[in-house]
């Protein structure tokens, strides 16, 4: 016999959000840590209802930069204060917020952009963009620069990734403007590190949203700086 399910049930029934998965292989940090991370940067209690795209997982080479920075106990707390256990007591993370940008924090910046939140997002990609803009003020030794330049490199294939693996375009009103607001970050923030713009057009004003044309030369310009 066929059993009929109400269509008001579906949603119960559905498994939540698809979270992004760091349960893989990256020999440079410990098993224990990509969990750790995993259940700071994703949220198990769907809290919006799979309202936006899951974070695309950060990449190794970014785990391993975050795994070293954590070891410093500030940057630790203010990492966990991401949690969704923390959303209710402070969802703006104000704490880390100001963490990352009064010390810089490359880490920190690219932990949140791949926050279970695209506020977040948001704001880390504001953050990187400042941590890139600032650049030509920062007097390091000549290992000091080829390590500023790894992490432009990993963080330029990141976002890549990024916009490689979601969506340009989600139904409803605030959460579309909110996720294109999302991408144009993304693409702003691969401009500042490559030297490029792509969201002004000879003789037009701001885009208002990255299409696909826009977001695909992103890609092409970013690749080719990568030398990839």
């Amino acid at each position: 016999m066929k059993v009929l399910i109400p269509l008001l049930m579906l949603p119960l029934l559905s498994c939540g959000q698809e979270r992004a998965s760091y349960q893989v292989g990256c020999s440079d940090v410990p098993g224990s840590f990509l969990i750790h991370v995993e259940g700071v940067l994703t949220d198990s209690t769907d809290l919006f209802q799979g309202a936006y795209p899951p974070a695309t997982p950060l990449s190794c080479a970014l785990l391993g930069m975050l795994h070293e920075e954590l070891r410093n106990d500030s940057a630790r707390y203010c990492f966990e204060q991401l949690a969704r256990r923390h959303w209710m007591e402070d969802p703006h993370a104000r704490v880390t917020h100001a963490y990352i940008e009064r010390h810089h924090s490359f880490p920190l910046a690219m932990a949140a952009t791949a926050h279970w939140n695209e506020d977040h997002r948001i704001r880390g990609l504001n953050e990187l963009q400042e941590y890139r803009r600032i650049r030509p003020m920062v007097c390091t030794t000549k290992e000091g620069s080829e390590q500023l330049l790894r992490q432009d490199r990993a963080a330029v294939r990141y976002l890549i990734s990024v916009l490689e693996s979601t969506p340009l375009y989600i139904p409803g009103s605030e959460n579309a403007t909110i996720h294109g607001a999302y991408l144009r970050a993304v693409v702003k923030t691969i401009d500042q590190f490559i030297g490029q713009d792509h969201l002004f057009r000879r003789g037009e004003d701001l885009l208002p949203f990255p299409g696909d044309a826009v977001v695909q030369r992103t890609i092409d310009d970013a690749q080719q700086w990568l030398g990839e």
